[in-house]
């Protein structure tokens, strides 16, 4: 299965700029779409997520980064959407440092059947633990899309961490982040895929512009599920060894 994916490095924006923004898109049909965490900077209900769902022109599957939403209380939610529908969300698990005083953490790591593939959405800080991209492999999970709000200084740890989950869990990383002054873009996919002899792992990145790349789900699923197996074998041994 061939997944093109765009990931849209905007800046971060009141509500009006992004709906003007966003209905000003028109990518490839079969684009999936992927915007970075907070891309809005504004706090969102039921009403004014419906103005977006509105100004949203095209039916291509869309991650909308994450929004600071209110239902009942704050969440740092990221929305996936199929033809201009809510279908699915994910709230950001682990909270980093001053959103703990603001927000309330989510309690639920969901995996989203797409038909063809299966999808997790890990909201920036949660790639950081190795435990929920494992709980995703363990589910079959073909690709992690990791909405990121990553300042500049930081890029080098991120990209690690980016690196590291899509390699060790033989699952391609989508982390895309914002181009505004503090945060400076700088995307990046990383795509495990077998070759002779072995698991090579490509990387794409992007300062400033729309990152896109096609990757292939047959290039890397016989990976995945060889690592589902080794990792029944090391359970084992570990079992022997605290035995």
């Amino acid at each position: 299965m061939k997944l093109k994916i765009r990931g849209v490095q905007s800046r971060r924006m009141a509500l009006h700029d992004a709906t003007e923004y966003l209905s000003s898109l028109h990518p490839e049909s079969d684009e999936i779409i992927v915007f970075p965490e907070k891309f809005i900077t504004e706090k969102i209900n039921s009403s004014n997520l419906d103005t977006i769902l509105n100004s949203i022109r095209f039916n291509n599957t869309v991650i909308l980064g994450s929004l600071s939403y209110m239902d009942r209380f704050l969440f740092n939610r990221s929305f996936i959407i199929r033809n201009r529908k809510i279908i699915g969300w994910q709230d950001k698990i682990n909270l980093y440092r001053a959103e703990a005083a603001k927000y309330t953490p989510g309690n639920e790591l969901k995996i989203f059947d797409m038909g063809n593939y299966r999808a997790g959405i890990l909201v920036c800080y949660d790639l950081d633990f190795p435990d929920y991209p494992r709980m995703l492999f363990r589910d079959h999970c073909d690709v992690i899309f990791n909405p990121s709000l990553i300042r500049k200084d930081f890029h080098r740890e991120w990209h690690l961490y980016v690196k590291t989950r899509s390699l060790e869990n033989r699952i391609p990383v989508i982390s895309i982040n914002s181009i505004s002054d503090d945060f400076m873009g700088d995307s990046i996919i990383a795509y495990p895929h077998r070759e002779e002899g072995g698991v090579r792992l490509d990387i794409v990145q992007d300062k400033k512009d729309d990152i896109v790349y096609t990757l292939d789900t047959d290039a890397y699923a016989t990976s995945r599920e060889e690592r589902l197996r080794e990792e029944k074998i090391m359970l084992e041994h570990i079992r022997n060894i605290v035995q």
